[in-house]
């Protein structure tokens, strides 16, 4: 019983001297709150001129061509996201049709009535890229038809595009000039996938 007073009188010393010892004069507390982390967004748009970008948006329209007819396809692509960007690739999706009827002459040469040949005489002379002030040229796929180039990834990119960066693309297209009546009344749609990474 002895032992166990004793026990209890140093456990009471002990807890004063504890209360003493954390009752300071001065305190003092700060606090951070609504610390956040948070990730940035990636984003690549298009736009006809320039000025005005957007995620969905069609870039070009030709008509009434013929055998020899050059065309350029300008638009501009720009880094709306916060990161860097160090590949951007066009994806053409090709697809031919015939517009209306087959005329006499079309009849004569032409056995596919659904399916237009256009694509196939459509020849890509190049690619002129304008990034940063500097412009350079993509001759790997100089004298591709866009049929060949269906489906196929076209990169643009030789030094990253940096966010708010704004890059030209202008293509420049022939009509073969040994094209015959097999192309009158065609129709080539193109669909372009702009493909983006970090």
């Amino acid at each position: 019983m002895r032992r166990e007073i004793v026990f209890m009188i140093v456990g009471l010393l002990l807890g004063a001297a504890g209360f003493k010892i954390g009752g300071a004069l001065f305190s003092d507390i700060s606090i951070s709150e609504n610390n956040e982390i948070a990730t940035g967004e990636f984003d690549v748009r298009i736009s006809k001129t320039g000025s005005s970008f957007y995620n969905d948006l069609k870039l070009f329209e030709f008509n009434d061509l013929k055998p020899g007819d050059e065309i350029k396809a300008e638009f501009y692509i720009k880094n709306s996201g916060d990161f860097n960007i160090s590949k951007i690739l066009i994806i053409p999706h090709v697809q031919d049709l015939e517009s209306g009827d087959l005329n006499g002459a079309e009849a004569l040469v032409d056995n596919t009535t659904e399916i237009g040949e256009l694509s196939q005489n459509l020849i890509l002379e190049w690619i002129v890229i304008t990034q940063s002030n500097q412009t350079y040229t993509l001759s790997d796929y100089s004298g591709k038809s866009l049929h060949e180039l269906n489906n196929q990834s076209i990169s643009l990119l030789t030094a990253p595009f940096a966010p708010s960066e704004v890059l030209k693309v202008t293509m420049f297209f022939l009509v073969n000039p040994e094209a015959g009546n097999e192309i009158q009344k065609d129709l080539c749609l193109i669909s372009m996938q702009i493909y983006a990474e970090q």
